[in-house]
């Protein structure tokens, strides 16, 4: 392999175990390590209490930050509010249901519009409380926390399985699969380019002392 700079060209021996260009043994653990034993907090989970704003975010942003590109603003949260996404706080305080939608709202904007996903969160909670769940909220979120960790850990790689949805399934359930499958290689895809950058970046450093 060559690397050829400004001045100098660098000769390196080819072989199977080095190739600047393909993705190295190491970064790939390390993506996959991004999923590993990935759980989201049950709605039960969730601080009782409410939290003010700084804090929902942090505490929002916790719970994915081993991925690229999954994060919520100060800002982002209340324009939520303001396009009626996301109930007003009361006292400044975000409530459970609030932060449990946050959770949805951070995964599904990667590859929803806004409008799709008030639209299909607003079909979770109808489809929930039609077929009599205790708890609309708590059980739409819950079953989408269950329906990310899955698909989280096949996309990453950390299962070899998942399981198929049934064809007789509601419509409601087979476009949250589609979207949060959707969303998982997404998520995957920004952290392995992410990958690719760093190890961009690093030769970028090591190459000129090898020169």
């Amino acid at each position: 392999m060559h690397y050829t700079g400004s001045c100098k060209t660098v000769i390196f021996p080819l072989n199977e175990d080095f190739d600047v260009y393909s993705m190295k043994k190491e970064t790939k653990i390390r993506i996959v390590a991004c999923a590993a034993g990935f759980s989201l907090p049950r709605y039960s989970d969730i601080p009782q209490v409410g939290l003010y704003l700084d804090q929902t975010v942090q505490y929002v942003n916790d719970q994915f930050r081993t991925f690229c590109g999954v994060e919520l603003t100060p800002s982002m949260v209340s324009n939520y509010v303001k396009k009626g996404i996301l109930s007003h706080p009361v006292r400044k305080k975000y409530s459970r249901d609030q932060i449990s939608n946050l959770m949805y709202i951070v995964v599904t904007k990667t590859v929803l519009s806004m409008e799709n996903i008030d639209t299909l969160f607003k079909m979770q909670r109808e489809f929930h409380t039609v077929n009599g769940a205790c708890g609309s909220t708590e059980a739409a979120y819950d079953y989408f926390c269950t329906e990310l960790e899955r698909c989280l850990a096949f996309v990453f790689g950390c299962s070899t399985s998942l399981p198929d949805p049934d064809p007789a399934d509601p419509d409601e359930k087979l476009l949250l699969r589609s979207t949060i499958l959707s969303a998982a290689n997404k998520i995957y895809l920004d952290c392995c380019f992410d990958a690719l950058r760093q190890e961009s970046a690093l030769w970028a450093d090591i190459l000129p002392d090898l020169a």
